[in-house]
């Protein structure tokens, strides 16, 4: 692992106490994901025992996150990557359980009418719903942003114990160079770069940096079509082959 100088600011923010908060719902696709083994649905694997997955998508309602060159907003990015990446994973091997923090543009864990720090209760909500569900693995999506317009490139953070999350990105970033996108930029400890969502989260954790909003040839090729579903279908199967500890067929 290996620090970078021009990723976007991120807030460390300590751990406090939190009520969670009454009624809170995370969505699938079509509600919260069913296990296949657990109506005896066959699936292209055997002999393997169902792991879960949760997506966060960045940002979020008040929150637009970076804006791009072009105007785009990072939460509205990372929500559709976010979405694609799970729908992937659960093509791939549908025994597979995929959990979100979020569906859509609301943050359901903040009141955005009575909130004194929407950041910090934003956090403290996300990390709340992630222990609660307690998934093996958390993948945080997030693009960049930089002062300066040539920085570009994707990276991510884990903690330094989390080999399960290292492995996911020594795949994923092998595959996503096979598939031509952008430069990899590294995998970044949280002993150096603290991160609230990586740090205070019990599962193998990654926070994704998906090239720089600030970037043009970046947010060309994650607005390509193809090139938008080659990346998620390689994430999809860094963390399907992980999982398995076996390349896809």
């Amino acid at each position: 692992m290996r620090m970078t100088t021009h990723t976007k600011k991120r807030t460390w923010i300590r751990w406090t106490s939190f009520l969670i908060l009454c009624g809170l719902v995370v969505l699938g696709f079509g509600g919260m994901p069913v296990r296949a083994f657990d109506d005896g649905t066959q699936t292209v694997w055997d002999g393997y025992a169902p792991t879960t997955v949760m997506i966060d998508a960045g940002h979020g309602g008040m929150d637009s996150g970076a804006i791009a060159f072009n105007g785009q907003y990072e939460k509205d990015l990372s929500l559709e990557y976010a979405l694609k990446i799970g729908a992937y994973i659960q093509m791939m091997d549908p025994s597979i359980a995929v959990l979100y923090t979020r569906t859509g543009d609301e943050v359901a864990w903040v009141d955005e009418e009575t909130t004194m720090d929407f950041e910090v209760d934003d956090l403290v909500g996300r990390s709340t719903v992630v222990n609660t569900y307690a998934p093996d693995y958390l993948l945080c999506v997030h693009f960049n942003s930089a002062e300066d317009p040539t920085a570009y490139g994707y990276e991510a953070f884990v903690r330094p114990e989390d080999v399960a999350s290292q492995q996911v990105y020594s795949l994923l970033s092998q595959k996503l160079a096979n598939a031509g996108f952008s430069a990899d930029l590294g995998l970044l400890s949280t002993a150096d770069a603290p991160l609230h969502m990586v740090d205070l989260t019990n599962s193998a954790s990654m926070l994704l940096e998906l090239g720089f909003l600030t970037n043009e040839g970046d947010v060309y090729a994650i607005n390509d079509p193809v090139m938008k579903e080659n990346i998620c279908r390689s994430i999809a199967e860094a963390y399907v082959e992980t999982i398995h500890g076996a390349p896809m067929n």
